[in-house]
């Protein structure tokens, strides 16, 4: 009887360890297929590798938006380039010209009175979210960005209107 008690609890012990170990959120992607990048670690910001487009079908605007938010944040976080001057603001506003519509530049320009940056609807950038960005498709022309939001412990949604411009997608708008 000693036996069978020592038995069950220390399954329930296994069991209950393993609960603890995945990762709860409160997203939920039971509805439609979503494109993101799942790394088992955690690494510093320096080594975080760039983003690789997940193997399974992903269409090409979600390939553009991972790719555009990978430079995107990876350039925001280098930012003040105090040891290379202009470069960096010129590398950014290539970016920006690259994968956003002149419509959009124009929109998400920084004011006086707005000092929150659209595109990853917050004021700071995390290297991190790189670690777990997610692009969920609603239509063929609506996107939904899902950025980790530390703080809360829960993801955050950035709507996105693409284009198709020549033979490539842009973003088009961001909806507020």
């Amino acid at each position: 009887m000693v036996k069978i008690y020592y038995f069950i609890s220390a399954c329930l012990l296994l069991f209950s360890c393993n609960n603890n170990n995945t990762q709860v959120s409160s997203f939920d992607d039971s509805t439609a297929t979503i494109s993101s990048i799942k790394r088992d670690t955690i690494v510093e910001k320096d080594t975080i590798a760039p983003i690789q487009v997940p193997k399974e079908e992903t269409d090409e605007a979600t390939k553009m938006i991972l790719e555009f938010y990978d430079k995107y944040i990876r350039q925001q976080d280098k930012m003040p380039c105090h040891d290379k001057g202009e470069f960096c603001e010129e590398e950014l506003i290539r970016i920006k010209k690259r994968y956003l519509s002149n419509k959009l530049i124009k929109k998400i320009e920084p004011t006086e009175d707005r000092d929150m940056d659209f595109i990853v609807d917050a004021q700071d950038i995390f290297i991190e979210w790189l670690d777990s960005i997610k692009v969920k498709k609603i239509n063929s022309k609506r996107y939904n960005v899902y950025l980790f939001n530390f703080y809360d412990n829960r993801y955050d949604s950035i709507q996105l209107k693409v284009a198709k411009k020549k033979d490539r997608y842009i973003i088009d708008d961001i909806i507020f």
